[in-house]
């Protein structure tokens, strides 16, 4: 079957507590998994960069309905393409709360928000290749 991975970026409407992004990650995750759907919902900031991978069929219907959700506005993709393999095939929903600064590769992953939120590139790359990268090394 081949797949897909969709990168989207999101502000939310509000600031997301710990318990918000915790219920956002269990909903993701009893969503995802039937459906055959991968991915990791990075926060920073007030942002959210989310990688989905799955179906092309599949990640789009997700989209769509992702676009509608209140807790965000200004949906935007920034990355839908075929895929050789799955970066996050281990998680139906990882989720990296970089508010916390724990997290591993945290300057990277905060850098490409920041790039994907004013349409930078980060080097020669589009912020959703350099995420993507993060995670394939």
């Amino acid at each position: 079957m081949s797949i897909n991975q969709l990168v989207y970026l999101s502000e939310a409407v509000q600031k997301m507590s710990r318990q918000d992004l915790l219920s956002i990650q269990e909903q993701a995750k009893q969503n995802n998994e039937p459906i055959d759907v991968t991915g990791s919902l990075l926060y920073n900031g007030g942002w959210f960069l989310q990688i989905l991978e799955g179906p092309l069929v599949t990640l789009t219907s997700l989209y769509h309905r992702i676009e509608k959700d209140p807790r965000h506005r200004n949906t935007r993709i920034i990355y839908n393409e075929p895929a050789r393999f799955r970066t996050f095939g281990r998680w139906s929903m990882n989720m990296i709360n970089l508010e916390d600064r724990q997290a591993d590769k945290y300057t990277e992953l905060v850098e490409v928000i920041e790039a994907a939120k004013t349409d930078r590139k980060i080097g020669a790359a589009s912020p959703a290749a350099t995420v993507l990268k993060i995670f394939q090394n």
